[in-house]
C-alpha cells in the first residue's frame, strides 16, 4: 500500500525551495543531515548495509515514515565490496577486514601521497602523478599501476610504452579494476534503487551532487590535511599553482553536473575552519576558489550547499559575498545569532542543533534549543532545521521530540 500522508511532496518540496530563496514557507523545514541513521531505524548493522545497499530501502521508510524529512536524502556510507576488491589501505571500515565492529563508523585515515618537494613533479602531469603514484599507494591491489609510463606519447614511445601491459602484475592489476568496475556498477544500481524510496514516501527529491573545493581536494588525496597548512608558509606559491590545478578539475566537474541536470551541488569544507588558517590566508589560499566555484554554480542555475565544517566565527563576513538565495551555509559551530545577522540577506543557513544532544542528550534540552534556534533564526525566513554533523546515531525519544517541535514552534 502507498504511504499516505496529507505533508505531500509538493509541500515539502516549496517549503524548502522557499527556505533556500529567502522566503517564508509556512513553516521551518526539517532537513537533518541523516549520515547512517537509516540502519538504526532499520535494525541492520552498518556492514550489513555497505556489503549489499539495498538492506537500506527498508530502513529508509521505516524512517521516513516516523520523520517525515522536507528534502530526500541519501545515506552516507562507502562500499565496501569495492574497497575490498582493490585493497583500499585509506579508508577502514566496519567488519572483519579490519577487525571493527559491524556498526563501526568508516575511518579515513590522513596521509601524505607526495613530499614537500615533490610539488613539481605532481604539477608537470598530475594524471600520471596519481596513476603511478598516489593509486597504488591507496590501494594495495593497484601496484601494477607503478609500471605504467603514462607520458611517454611521442613516436617509437608510443608503442615503446605498452610493454607494460605484457607484465604480469600489470595484468592482474588490470583484472583488478575490471572487478571492482564490475562492483561499482552493482553499487550505482543500488543507489538509484535507494532514490526511488523518496517518491514512493512522499519525500521530494532534488538531482543533486557533490564536489569537494579545491584547497580540500590537495589536502586530503594528495598532501596530507596536516601537512597542507605548514606548506603555505613554506612553499606558498606550489601550494597555489596545485590548488589552481584541482579547482580546474572542479569547475569541469561542476560543468558535467549542469549537463546533467543536477540542481543541487554540495560542497564540504574540510580544512577552512577557523583553528587551521587566519582570515589572511582563508583569503588568499581557500576562499577565491570556494567563492568561484559558487559562483560558477549559481550562474550555471543550480545552488550550493556548503558544509562549514568546525569553528567558522571569524568567516561569516567573507562568506556573505555570494549570490543571493543561491547558496545554503550548513554550520558545525558558529555564534547563530551573528550567523542570522551578517548572512541572513544573502543565504540561507542551517546546522546548529549538536547531534551529540540528538544522541546522548535530555529530551527537555532539545525542546528549548528546538525553540531558540527557530526563534533566533527562523523570522524572515532563510533557516532550515538541521543538526551540526551527520546524525550517525540517535536516541528516538530526542529525534522525536526534535522533529515535533520543529513542527510545533517553526510555523510562520
Amino acid at each position: 500500500m502507498a504511504y499516505q500522508t496529507t505533508n505531500t511532496a509538493d509541500k515539502r518540496l516549496k517549503r524548502y525551495e522557499d527556505a533556500v530563496a529567502l522566503r517564508e514557507p509556512d513553516r521551518v523545514p526539517f532537513f537533518p543531515k541523516v549520515g547512517k541513521s537509516y540502519t538504526q531505524a532499520g535494525g541492520i548493522s552498518n556492514y550489513e548495509a555497505t556489503t549489499d545497499f539495498r538492506n537500506l530501502k527498508d530502513c529508509m521508510r521505516k524512517f521516513l515514515a516516523r520523520y517525515e524529512l522536507d528534502l530526500f536524502r541519501m545515506p552516507s556510507l562507502y562500499p565496501i565490496k569495492v574497497m575490498e576488491v582493490l585493497g583500499t589501505e585509506f579508508i577502514k571500515w566496519a567488519g572483519p577486514t579490519h577487525g571493527l565492529d559491524r556498526n563501526a563508523l568508516h575511518q579515513i585515515i590522513d596521509r601524505s601521497y607526495m613530499g614537500e618537494d615533490q610539488y613539481d613533479e605532481f604539477l608537470y602531469d598530475p594524471t600520471d602523478y596519481f596513476f603511478t603514484k598516489v593509486f597504488p599507494d591507496r590501494h594495495k591491489k593497484l601496484q601494477g599501476l607503478r609500471k605504467l609510463e603514462l607520458n611517454n606519447i611521442i613516436e617509437f614511445g608510443h608503442f615503446g610504452s605498452m610493454a607494460a601491459f605484457a607484465d604480469p602484475e600489470v595484468r592482474e592489476t588490470l583484472l583488478t579494476l575490471m572487478f571492482a568496475g564490475e562492483e561499482v556498477v552493482k553499487w550505482q544500481q543500488a543507489l538509484k534503487e535507494l532514490l526511488e524510496v523518496g517518491p514512493e514516501m512522499e519525500c521530494p527529491v532534488i538531482p543533486s551532487a557533490g564536489q569537494v573545493m579545491a584547497y580540500d581536494m590537495l589536502a586530503d588525496n594528495l598532501r596530507g590535511f596536516i601537512n597542507v597548512p605548514m606548506d603555505i608558509f613554506t612553499v606558498p606559491d606550489k601550494v597555489l599553482a596545485a590548488t589552481e590545478y584541482f579547482y580546474t578539475f572542479c569547475e569541469r566537474t561542476v560543468r558535467r553536473f549542469a549537463a546533467r541536470g543536477v540542481k543541487s551541488v554540495s560542497i564540504p569544507l574540510h580544512g577552512g575552519m577557523d583553528d587551521f588558517m587566519s582570515n589572511e590566508t582563508y583569503l588568499k589560499f581557500y576562499w577565491p576558489f570556494l567563492q568561484r566555484m559558487i559562483e560558477l554554480i549559481a550562474e550555471l542555475g543550480m545552488s550550493a550547499t556548503v558544509f562549514c565544517e568546525g569553528k567558522y566565527d571569524t568567516r561569516l563576513e567573507i562568506l556573505a559575498d555570494v549570490p543571493k538565495g543561491k547558496v545554503i551555509y550548513q554550520f558545525e559551530n558558529v555564534d547563530i545569532a551573528r550567523a542570522k545577522k551578517i548572512l541572513g540577506g544573502t543565504a540561507c543557513i542551517t546546522g546548529f542543533m549538536p547531534s551529540a544532544e540528538i544522541a546522548y542528550g535530555k529530551k527537555e534540552d532539545i525542546i528549548e534549543l528546538t525553540k531558540r534556534f527557530i526563534d533566533v533564526c527562523a523570522p524572515g525566513g532563510g533557516f532550515i532545521m538541521d543538526c551540526t554533523i551527520p546524525l550517525d546515531i540517535y536516541n528516538e525519544e530526542n529525534m522525536d521530540a526534535w522533529y515535533e517541535a520543529t513542527l510545533k514552534y517553526g510555523v510562520y
